[in-house]
């Protein structure tokens, strides 16, 4: 389930707009996370768990779904946008901080702040109780479908999720994206009209590939 280092670094690498972009270019719907806010930067395969509005027995463990965390993963809770607090947040979000957890990301709000990188509802929690109602589950977070395995990616700029067997993929594409966009900044900045740069044209692109590939 640990993704490749050389992937980690990619994905690392590249902001969350320019994995968003890569994605609607294959024509994946669902893979932005909105309406969420953060700070940080995580990178990690989602482990993801389900919370229902509380209404007495509790039949699923959270300390057992927390204790099953690997390493370097990232938590996605799905709360229904409940925009409730998740229960014990602060407890919940250390324990996972020791685990190595990458983050945790979730629709509903933690109450208090943490050493880990959290990306929530931005809001003040609402009055009511969560209960674990799944784990290891398809799940909607914010308006995009989650699944066990995939590649979650956090940073300043929001969340994006990417199916697990085009990661690599989506990945390189957004680097090359970034390169190029770097560079056309920089001819923008030389003074080269945009007429010709947005989107470039067959000369620019020509010109970017005999710069940079040689």
């Amino acid at each position: 389930m640990a993704l490749h280092p050389t992937l980690r670094d990619a994905l690392s690498a590249v902001t969350v707009a320019s994995l968003a972009r890569a994605l609607a270019r294959r024509g994946v719907p669902a893979c932005s996370l909105s309406g969420l806010a953060g700070s940080g930067r995580a990178v990690g395969p989602a482990v993801t768990l389900r919370m229902i509005p509380s209404r007495g027995a509790v039949s699923h463990s959270l300390a057992q779904a927390v204790e099953a965390v690997p390493e370097g993963a990232v938590v996605v809770v799905d709360t229904g946008r409940s925009g409730l607090a998740l229960p014990f947040g602060a407890i919940l979000a250390a324990r996972l901080a020791a685990r190595g957890a990458a983050g945790l990301v979730t629709d509903g709000a933690l109450a208090a702040e943490s050493g880990l990188a959290v990306w929530d509802a931005a809001t003040a929690p609402a009055e009511g109780a969560l209960q674990l109602a799944g784990s290891g589950e398809p799940v909607s977070c914010a308006g995009a479908a989650v699944h066990p395995g995939d590649v979650v990616v956090g940073g300043p700029d929001g969340v994006v999720v990417i199916p697990a067997d085009i990661a690599e993929a989506v990945a390189l594409e957004a680097v090359e994206q970034q390169r190029l966009d770097l560079w056309l900044t920089r001819e923008a900045e030389k003074g080269a009209s945009l007429a010709t740069l947005l989107p470039p044209d067959a000369a620019t692109l020509a010109r970017y590939e005999a710069e940079t590939k040689a």
